[in-house]
């Protein structure tokens, strides 16, 4: 009777290990700031978001290193062929996949970003989503060229 018991707890504690993989987490990663060279106009962020265990909704991007920011896409109109792009008001993050927000796709735009960032060569920017977690990513600064950013450039 022991020698049973102990077979099945064994089996037990073995199917319970088994199913004791690493659970997804929502992360952000990859985040890069492209300075835009003429001050006045927007700057592009760029990052890749991880899904968690669930789905889950990005509903916001912000810093307090900018004036304002949005979430675009980029399409093109299948009749005209013209490159288009629409705003977004929140984006579908899968559970356990990665969504880019890259060059030519998804991506976020700065306006009016301050000389810290240039200064530090990083943004601190604050993702919001619909399961109310928040996190906080040091995202890299560069000039549009890829070079560390100039402070200088963006006095003139």
């Amino acid at each position: 009777m022991n020698r049973r018991i102990f077979t099945i707890s064994t089996a037990a504690m073995a199917l319970l290990l088994g199913s004791c993989g690493p659970t997804p987490q929502l992360k952000v990663k990859e985040a890069v700031l492209t300075l835009s060279p003429v001050d006045q106009n927007p700057s592009a962020f760029h990052f890749n978001v991880y899904g968690g265990p669930k789905d889950v909704y990005l509903l916001r991007v912000s810093t307090p290193s900018a004036i304002r920011t949005e979430m675009h896409d980029v399409g093109v109109d299948p009749k005209t062929g013209a490159v288009t792009m629409s705003p977004l008001n929140r984006v579908l993050i899968p559970a356990d996949k990665k969504v880019e927000f890259k060059k030519g796709g998804k991506h976020v735009m700065m306006w009016g970003v301050n000389l810290i960032p240039r200064r530090l060569g990083e943004i601190e920017v604050e993702f919001l989503f619909s399961n109310n977690q928040r996190i906080l990513v040091e995202a890299r600064v560069q000039e549009i060229d890829g070079s560390d950013p100039d402070e200088k450039k963006a006095l003139n």
